[in-house]
């Protein structure tokens, strides 16, 4: 009778659980992602039209109306404080503009709302972690292990492994700081090409890398079928003539 009684408060229990286990089972369920997410290959243009920001501050800035389609190479200069790096944040969502839109559109000319994120994005603070060369170029990924030397050679970086004893095993060491500023960018850079982001944000990208070094990079990136948009000071006219075209930012908002 003990057996009998400890199964049926059991079986009381499993039965008093039912709606929980029903209400957590639900909770579980894969989420549905709305058909217009994940698109980011289907931009076809990005239009800016009467954007501006108001900060806190009293400071404005006004940018000009612009577009870029799929696969342009636009380099974005301005004087300092006209709001280049702004710009890209606000791109990206990290600001909300205080008036003016910010608009995808695909090749029907429909608008897209997708995940921000999935846009490629390398700051002026590039980002390392205290691992492997290796893994800091495909951020963990193993399946790109065999792209690995092939986007190194094109950022330039293949001299500076050959000094590396443990080569794309080597690790980078934050605190000592055993990267250069240029060795960083390069890194980041990499990065940027074994993804193979379709869009691209680039703040400052080469401002540690000599000039002959940013001439390589500029010749793989912009070689590639992937949208960039970059933010560059001091190019000179043969780096500039790279470009599709430039959009030039200055106090008043006008564009060249």
């Amino acid at each position: 009778m003990n057996g009998v009684s400890a199964f049926v408060t059991e079986w009381n229990l499993i039965k008093s659980t039912k709606d929980l286990n029903k209400e957590i089972t639900n909770l579980q369920a894969p989420v549905k992602i709305a058909p217009d997410q994940h698109q980011v290959k289907k931009i076809n243009r990005l239009e800016v039209k009467d954007l501006a920001l108001q900060f806190k501050n009293g400071e404005y800035l006004s940018y000009p109306d612009f577009t870029v389609k799929q696969g342009e190479k636009i380099l974005l200069t301005g004087d300092s404080g006209t709001g280049k790096s702004t710009l890209f944040k606000l791109i990206l969502g990290k600001l909300t503009p205080s008036q003016g839109e910010i608009n995808f559109f695909d090749h029907n000319g429909q608008k897209l709302n997708f995940d921000l994120d999935e846009l490629g994005y390398i700051a002026q603070d590039n980002t390392l972690f205290p691992d492997t060369i290796a893994n800091n170029v495909t951020m963990f990924n193993s399946a790109l292990n065999n792209q690995i030397s092939g986007v190194l050679d094109q950022v330039g970086f293949t001299k500076d492994l050959d000094k590396m004893s443990a080569g794309l095993n080597s690790q980078i060491d934050l605190d000592k700081g055993n990267l250069s500023g240029g060795q960083r960018q390069k890194l980041v850079l990499a990065r940027a090409l074994i993804h193979q982001s379709p869009w691209l944000l680039i703040d400052e990208g080469t401002s540690a890398i000599d000039s002959a070094g940013t001439k390589q990079v500029l010749q793989n990136l912009l070689n590639t079928p992937s949208t960039v948009i970059m933010i560059a000071h001091n190019y000179s006219t043969e780096l500039v003539s790279m470009f599709d075209r430039q959009i030039k930012l200055t106090n008043r908002g006008d564009a060249d």
